[in-house]
């Protein structure tokens, strides 16, 4: 079973490029008759490389020229040299697997396409005016060309079918799960200074992104009595880039002006396994989610989870997670002076959430991803 991917977009730390690696990792895990080609861009054949340790069963081909390479007029024409590029890379695949839905399509079929939500197409998401204009029809041509699609949960499912109800290809829910590497861990004294982490707190993770909700997050924290503050933090762990950090601080300098609310930035997996491992509670009360990655890791590393009970976050977080409406700021506030003040919830959500976690795996995920390939070449 030969699989082509593009693999474009597999370098990073977003939910999408993790699943891209953790995915491809456990198919070569757990099928001994998978073998991998991965179209990428130019120059990253050997980043890309180093993720799967020399597997014999994976070609890494860096065939994919930069689209701005000719500058922003010839841009359509460097996308036709891709789509071409891609579908050669291809040609001797069983099938090919979109990891999400780019701008070029291969003409290889059959083709797989992972949908991870429809958010751009969400009025009042914040959303990038171009990305939103684009993607419907982005998502349309994917769905054309396609001959099944796999997505995180039942709730994209849903969405799927509700935005495009012509849609009648096997759509396939495949959970994602975090890395094996988080486990609780013990913080250690170097990394509780380096970030100066010497009081109880409650942690967010995610990027620069309206639909992360910070805003009421932030807000929510600070209608708890200053004597909670004074004691305890809300700690934003945040990525996105500089540039998109900075735009955040002036925008929130108001609230950001509460010494117990905190902005780190540039946190590398080890240390944040340990700052979540310590953390009260992880606030994550977004308005919307295609699954929710940050609460199970969280989860694996002993952290309760305040999460939101709409979009796909009830699929994750089951009934270990604690449960706020993402627009009611008093909810959040709430839950949140809980996980300062009660250590028997705390606990109590500590082993929840940790036996609740174990029942997400990649290589469960692989399989089922697997399942759809089988399926596919007959």
């Amino acid at each position: 079973m030969n699989i082509a991917f593009d693999a474009s977009t597999i370098l990073g730390r977003s939910g999408i490029e993790r699943y891209s690696r953790e995915l491809i990792n456990a198919l070569l895990r757990t099928q001994a008759d998978l073998t991998c080609t991965l179209v990428v861009n130019e120059h990253d054949g050997r980043a890309v490389q180093q993720y799967f340790d020399l597997d014999r069963r994976v070609r890494v081909d860096d065939c994919l020229p930069n689209e701005r390479r000719l500058g922003a007029p010839l841009r359509p024409l460097m996308r036709l040299v891709r789509q071409r590029k891609l579908s050669f890379a291809a040609q001797k695949a069983d099938v090919v697997h979109l990891l999400s839905p780019g701008k070029i399509i291969p003409s290889k079929r059959p083709i797989l396409t992972t949908i991870h939500d429809l958010f751009p197409m969400y009025p009042n998401m914040g959303i990038d005016g171009y990305l939103a204009r684009r993607f419907p029809g982005r998502v349309r041509r994917h769905l054309a060309a396609s001959s099944a699609i796999v997505c995180p949960s039942a709730y994209v499912a849903g969405t799927i079918n509700e935005y495009f109800p012509a849609c009648r290809l096997p759509i396939t829910v495949t959970p994602l799960a975090a890395s094996d590497e988080f486990v609780p861990t013990p913080m250690q004294d170097d990394m509780r200074n380096t970030y100066g982490l010497h009081r109880p707190y409650v942690l967010f993770v995610g990027r620069v992104d309206p639909r992360k909700n910070l805003h009421r997050m932030m807000y929510a924290w600070s209608t708890l009595p200053v004597s909670v503050r004074r004691n305890a933090e809300f700690v934003l762990m945040m990525a996105g880039g500089d540039e998109a950090v900075t735009r955040f601080r002036q925008e929130n300098s108001s609230v950001l002006s509460d010494p117990s609310i905190r902005i780190i930035t540039d946190v590398p997996t080890r240390a944040m396994i340990q700052i979540l491992s310590s953390a009260r509670a992880l606030a994550f009360a977004t308005l919307g989610e295609g699954f929710g990655l940050p609460l199970l890791e969280a989860m694996r590393c002993g952290c309760p989870v305040i999460t939101s009970s709409t979009t796909s976050l009830p699929e994750v977080g089951g009934e270990a997670a604690l449960y706020v409406d993402p627009t009611n700021v008093e909810q959040i506030a709430d839950m949140m002076m809980q996980c300062i003040v009660d250590d028997d919830l705390v606990q109590q959500r500590r082993e929840a959430g940790l036996a609740r976690s174990q029942m997400f795996t990649w290589d469960a995920t692989a399989r089922a991803t697997a399942d759809v390939y089988r399926n596919l070449i007959g």
